[in-house]
């Protein structure tokens, strides 16, 4: 007797791809405006440098922002390249 894997309809798959996208649409403009834009001085390294060490929980904040986008956008395209193979 074999076994088939049980498949997920493409409305589920959506759905999920929906939600990652509103994760991301969420974390990468944090990152990105708010952390960045109060943390990082063009042209300046060491007041980059001071600002990461005074506000190391923003800073920390925006790392674990840009890792949620990276392992959103990582699952949604090696799902949508499964979705497309089939």
């Amino acid at each position: 007797m074999t076994h088939r894997p049980v498949e997920a309809s493409p409305r589920f798959k959506a759905r999920i791809a929906g939600a990652l996208y509103l994760l991301i649409f969420v974390a990468a403009p944090f990152a990105e405006f708010f952390v960045r834009g109060r943390l990082v001085v063009n042209g300046d390294a060491a007041a980059t440098a001071t600002n990461i060490l005074a506000h190391e929980s923003l800073f920390r904040l925006g790392f674990v922002a840009e890792l949620i986008t990276l392992l959103c956008d990582t699952t949604w395209r090696s799902s949508s390249m499964t979705c497309s193979s089939q």
